[in-house]
């Protein structure tokens, strides 16, 4: 069970593990994928010299990939399970917005999951699949980023710094989403790919900052994990 009175174990961890393993999982892709000579050696986040799912999906890299990914929906899940509780907590009374921030999370981690396992599969369909399942894990997460900091901040349960990191936050998760649509008419061929190779690369880095910036919030409103019988 969890209580939100500063008693028990901190659960800040788990926030901050939620950010880093897929950090992890993809950088660790992108050296083996480099070190086989399957891309090309450059700053992703400003070059944009390879997409993410093409630095993951090929030789060995897919393997590591997959072996941290798919576990990671788990925790992804263990995640959005905690900020419910968080929420329910917090405002018992906002309940629909509560049930839409879960949805979200949790339906972004099985899109996933779609994704990672499908990432290196050849076929059509499969290539369907990974880009329905990335883009809907991006959007419903980020989505359900939205109803949390709605939910905390109504809460005032992030405290002026934290609610204007958040802010800043889904501000330019927004903003580079928006980028990327005339992106796509302003430039053609390898100069389109690398930009928005790079968009994609930024974009995922923001998205998993939110998760530390929620351990914070739920440090500094005493949420914690509490394990015991009565």
């Amino acid at each position: 069970m969890h209580d939100a009175g500063g008693q028990g174990s901190p659960l800040e961890p788990w926030a901050w593990a939620t950010a880093l393993w897929p950090l992890l999982a993809v950088h660790g892709a992108y050296a083996i994928s480099l070190g086989a000579g399957l891309v090309p050696a450059c700053i992703p986040y400003i070059d944009g010299c390879t997409s993410i799912s093409r630095a993951a999906r090929q030789g060995d890299a897919i393997l590591l990939f997959r072996a941290m990914m798919l576990p990671y929906v788990g925790l992804l899940a263990l995640f959005w399970l905690l900020n419910a509780r968080w929420c329910a907590l917090l405002a018992p009374a906002r309940v629909k917005s509560r049930r839409a921030m879960l949805a979200c999370g949790l339906s972004g981690a099985v899109f996933l999951a779609l994704y990672a396992t499908t990432l290196g599969v050849d076929g059509d369909f499969y290539r369907w699949l990974r880009r329905y399942g990335i883009n809907l894990y991006f959007s419903l997460t980020v989505l359900a980023q939205m109803f949390l900091i709605a939910v905390a901040s109504r809460a005032e349960a992030l405290g002026a710094g934290l609610r204007r990191a958040f802010l800043w936050l889904l501000a330019l998760l927004l903003g580079l989403g928006l980028a990327s649509l005339p992106l796509q008419f302003l430039f053609d061929g390898p100069a389109r790919d690398a930009r928005m190779n790079a968009l994609e690369w930024q974009y995922a880095l923001l998205m998993v900052a939110a998760y530390p910036l929620t351990g914070l919030a739920w440090r500094r409103s005493g949420f914690r994990a509490r394990f015991g019988i009565g």
